[in-house]
C-alpha cells in the first residue's frame, strides 16, 4: 500500500603418450631386423632338405682358378676372413643360426615397506600440533546472534516557533520564522521534514518543505501511511490561479491512482499579509473520488493549494486529507499561510527523543 491509497509502485586437445617413448614406463619399441656380421649365403633350406644348386668344394680342391664364392673376393681365404659358406647347411650340417631373441628379464618383485612405529608416532605429533594451533592460535569465526537495538536518544536542534493566529490550532513554521501556517489539533506540525513524490510517467511529481500530518499509520501494517498533509512548494509563473491549480494537479497525479476523479472548483481569492502588506492570492479546491479496491484506500480526499505570486515565480501551500478533516478546515488552514515579524518569533529547544 503505497501513501494515500496508491501503490508505488587442457587446452588444445592434443597429449603424448610416454609409455610409448623409448625410456618411459619400462617398455621400447621393437627395432628394425638386424642381420647377421657376414650376412646370409643365397637362402636357408627347410631342415632335412638337400641344398639346391652345385656341391660346394672346399677352397683349392676343384674350384676353378680365378672364381671366387659370394661375398669373396679373390684369394680371400688367405686373409683370414670368414668364407662367406660358414654358415651354409651342406657345410654346417645344420640351419643357420635364428636371430637372438631380447629377452626381458623378470621384474623384481616389490617389497612393501611396513611403517614403522616411529613413523606413527611422528605423524600423531604432526596432527595434535596442527590441531593445536588451529583451535589455540586461529581465529574463531563464530556467527553471535545480533544484540537487540539499544533505544537511541535524538536530541532536536533549538528551532524557531512562532504563535498561531487560529484560535486552538498549532503553527507550523519556517525554520528562520519568516512564514507559518496553522493546522487542526488533529494534526502534528513537522517543520523540518521534506516529503513529497517523485516524477513518473503520468506526473511531474511534487516536493512540500515545512510540513504537517494527520492520521499518520491508520493503515495497519503501514506506519508510513497517512490520512493527509501539508507542506509548502514554488511553481513557475507569475499567475497565482494557475499555480495553485497546476500544484493541486501535481499532487492527485503522484499521490493517488492514475483512473482518481477530480473535480475543481472555481478559483477563489485570498489574501496574505507580508511585511505588514495584504498581498493577494488564490486558492484552488478539488474533491478527489480515488479509484482503486486496495484496503486502506481513502474513498474522498479533497486537495487544495493557495498561490502568493512573488517577481518570477509563486509560492504555494498545498494540503490534502480525507474527510476526517472537513472542507471548511482546510480552507482555513491555507489562509492562514501569512508572514511573520521578527516581534513574533522565538526560539525553543524541543524535549529530547527515544527512538
Amino acid at each position: 500500500m503505497g501513501l494515500f491509497g496508491r501503490k508505488r509502485d587442457s587446452d588444445d586437445g592434443g597429449y603424448e603418450d610416454n609409455a610409448a617413448l623409448t625410456g618411459f614406463g619400462g617398455y621400447e619399441p621393437a627395432g628394425t631386423p638386424r642381420f647377421p656380421a657376414a650376412g646370409y649365403g643365397p637362402g636357408s633350406p627347410d631342415e632335412g632338405e638337400p641344398a639346391a644348386g652345385p656341391a660346394v668344394q672346399a677352397s683349392g680342391a676343384g674350384a676353378e682358378p680365378g672364381t671366387a664364392g659370394p661375398g669373396q673376393g679373390s684369394g680371400s681365404s688367405d686373409h683370414g676372413e670368414t668364407p662367406w659358406y660358414v654358415e651354409h647347411p651342406a657345410v654346417t650340417g645344420h640351419a643357420p643360426r635364428a636371430e637372438p631373441r631380447r629377452i626381458r628379464p623378470a621384474a623384481a618383485p616389490r617389497l612393501r615397506a611396513r611403517p614403522s612405529r616411529a613413523l606413527w608416532v611422528l605423524v600423531a605429533v604432526i596432527g595434535l600440533g596442527a590441531a593445536g594451533f588451529n583451535f589455540f592460535g586461529g581465529r574463531h569465526h563464530s556467527t553471535p546472534s545480533a544484540p537487540p537495538r539499544q533505544p537511541v536518544t535524538y536530541q532536536p536542534e533549538p528551532r524557531v516557533v512562532v504563535p498561531a493566529v487560529v484560535p486552538g490550532w498549532s503553527s507550523v513554521s519556517s525554520s528562520d520564522g519568516t512564514y507559518a501556517y496553522d493546522v487542526p489539533p488533529n494534526w502534528t506540525p513537522e517543520p523540518g521534514v521534506v516529503h513529497g513524490w517523485d516524477p513518473s510517467a503520468t506526473s511531474a511529481g511534487l516536493t512540500l518543505s515545512t510540513s504537517a500530518f494527520t492520521g499518520r499509520g491508520y493503515c495497519d501494517g503501514d506506519r508510513d501511511s497517512k490520512r493527509g498533509g501539508a507542506g509548502v512548494t514554488t511553481e513557475a509563473g507569475t499567475d497565482a490561479a494557475a499555480a495553485a491549480r497546476k500544484a493541486v494537479q501535481d499532487l492527485i497525479g503522484s499521490a493517488y491512482d492514475p483512473g482518481a476523479k477530480a473535480t475543481y472548483a472555481p478559483a477563489q481569492d485570498a489574501t496574505v499579509m507580508l511585511d505588514n502588506t495584504t498581498k493577494p492570492a488564490k486558492v484552488v479546491v478539488a474533491d478527489v473520488t480515488p479509484d482503486s479496491t486496495e484496503p486502506c484506500t481513502l474513498k474522498h480526499v479533497t486537495v487544495g493549494a493557495l498561490a502568493l505570486a512573488g517577481s518570477s515565480q509563486s509560492v504555494v501551500l498545498v494540503a490534502y486529507t480525507d474527510d476526517t478533516t472537513g472542507k471548511a478546515d482546510v480552507l482555513r488552514l491555507l489562509r492562514s499561510y501569512r508572514g511573520v515579524p521578527a516581534a513574533d518569533r522565538s526560539t525553543t529547544t524541543p524535549p529530547p527523543t527515544t527512538r
